[in-house]
């Protein structure tokens, strides 16, 4: 369900954020030109459609109040507007000028408000001109349907808001998500759905999310490099790793699901090997709940009991992507870290493994192994090997 939020008045949003340094250096810059001319008032326009003289289909060029137009966070990103890029494009104009700026694009809705949906940052550069509410700029005025649903509402804005614009700053991946989500692109509905079985919420469109994916783009690789059923395999077992109410907040990094399920897909047929092998077991999931959750209150315990050992904590995604300054390709590393954790797990259980392989996945010697890198150059071959062979640890 998608979060809801309530339009904001993009002049009120800029009186209160816009410092009064950022005021004082626009103090000599002006309105260089003007508005088109015979442009009805949005305020004649709206009175006329509320007696009927536009139809839902019709459109109209008026000109418009700033103080009278509104923005919707929902999709728009109303909230994160760069009061300091506003300036700097004010300076290289030298001020504001309706004919850089075009005509914003707004709906009315049937509650008569405004919406932009193409002008935010426009509308906010000519408040920091004239700081008047009363400054009127051009607006391409469209209606909605007295009857529209407001999901079909917002969709239709949304659709509208992702087209180009020529004062928009460049959208960030959680509002290019948000926009694209609200007006249903396919790509966004379903890696929204694809997540949301995890609980996973991203840009705030999933109201019960218990975790966040900032990465989701890394997501969508891990899908086309590791497979759709290993990157499920990955989120499940890492996200069942806490109990309800439990990390409410926490961060999946788009690159360890990556990792992950790259991880599964390579070296597959050697975890199967181990399970079948030990009656069964799942031995990726059980790897991921020791290091992941159980490791360092097991040996915070063994520790109590008298037990002389190194304090060991557990192991967290960074610690699977990070990456060196000699090797920067973050997934290869993460596979590699994984393969580590996995040959000591299974080896520190005392599982089965075939009897020609010294670990459970094997490296020097290991065809899949050899497969994962054999389009590196030597160096890199061998940096990943000694990777794979490196014990991950975590210091706080």
């Amino acid at each position: 369900m998608i979060v809801i939020k309530r339009p904001l008045s993009l002049v009120t949003l800029a009186s209160k954020k816009v410092t009064q340094t950022i005021l004082r250096g626009l103090s000599g810059l002006g309105v260089i030109d003007k508005l088109p001319k015979n442009l009805p008032t949005l305020e004649e326009v709206l009175e006329d459609r509320k007696r009927g003289l536009y139809t839902d289909k019709d459109s109209v060029v008026v000109a418009a109040r700033i103080g009278d137009l509104f923005s919707d966070p929902t999709y728009n990103r109303t909230e994160d507007i760069s009061y300091t890029k506003c300036a700097d494009n004010l300076r290289n104009l030298k001020g504001f000028s309706h004919k850089a700026a075009g005509i914003l694009f707004a709906f009315i809705r049937p509650n008569l408000e405004v919406i932009v949906t193409q002008g935010n940052h426009r509308i906010t550069m000519l408040w920091l001109i004239m700081q008047d509410p009363d400054t009127r700029i051009s607006v391409n005025l469209n209606f909605h349907p007295e009857n529209i649903s407001h999901d079909k509402m917002l969709q239709v804005e949304a659709e509208n808001h992702t087209a180009d614009c020529a004062f928009r700053l460049t959208q960030d991946q959680d509002n290019k998500f948000k926009s694209a989500f609200i007006s249903r692109q396919d790509w966004a509905t379903e890696l929204f759905a694809f997540l949301s079985t995890y609980l996973i919420g991203v840009a705030d469109t999933l109201n019960n999310a218990r975790f966040t994916c900032n990465s989701y783009s890394y997501v969508q690789k891990a899908v086309r490099e590791g497979k759709e059923s290993n990157v499920r395999k990955v989120l499940e077992t890492y996200t069942g790793l806490y109990e309800d109410g439990k990390e409410p907040d926490k961060e999946i990094l788009g690159n360890f699901v990556r990792a992950g399920s790259v991880f599964l897909r390579v070296f597959g047929s050697h975890i199967n090997t181990v399970n079948r092998k030990n009656s069964g077991i799942d031995s990726f999931k059980e790897m991921m709940e020791y290091y992941f959750r159980d490791m360092e209150i097991e040996t915070q315990r063994a520790r109590e009991a008298g037990i002389k050992l190194p304090m060991k904590y557990n192991i967290t995604q960074a610690d699977i992507c990070k990456y060196s300054k000699d090797y920067k390709q973050v997934s290869d590393l993460g596979v590699c870290r994984f393969i580590s954790l996995y040959n000591e797990y299974v080896e520190s259980q005392g599982y089965a493994i075939p009897d020609r392989n010294a670990t459970a996945i094997p490296i020097v010697e290991g065809t899949c192994f050899g497969k994962f890198t054999e389009k590196l150059s030597p160096f890199l071959r061998q940096t990943l090997a000694e990777m794979a062979k490196t014990p991950v640890t975590h210091n706080k």
